[in-house]
C-alpha cells in the first residue's frame, strides 16, 4: 500500500556527485523558491559528496519533475 502524501509539502532529495559547487549552482537555477541545500557527508577518497536539498513541492508531478531534472544533471551521479 502506497502512502498518501498531502501537498503542499517539504520533500528531501538526497544527492550524491562529484563537483559540490556545479550542484549548487544547478539548484539555484532549477528553483524559483526558498530551499535548503546542506553537505552531509563526502566519500573517503573525497571524490563523491552527499547533499540534501529540501524544498517545498505543490504536487507529485512537481515533486517527481524535479527528480528528473536533478537526475539528469551531469554533476549528479544519484539521487534517492
Amino acid at each position: 500500500m502506497e502512502a498518501k502524501i498531502e501537498y503542499p509539502c517539504k520533500w528531501e532529495y538526497r544527492i550524491i556527485g562529484e563537483d559540490e559547487d556545479k550542484i549548487r549552482e544547478f539548484v539555484f537555477e532549477l528553483l524559483d523558491k526558498q530551499y535548503e541545500l546542506e553537505r552531509k557527508n563526502a566519500s573517503s577518497n573525497g571524490k563523491y559528496i552527499s547533499l540534501h536539498l529540501i524544498v517545498e513541492v505543490d504536487n507529485e508531478e512537481e515533486r517527481n519533475l524535479i527528480f528528473q531534472k536533478l537526475l539528469n544533471f551531469e554533476a549528479i551521479k544519484m539521487v534517492i
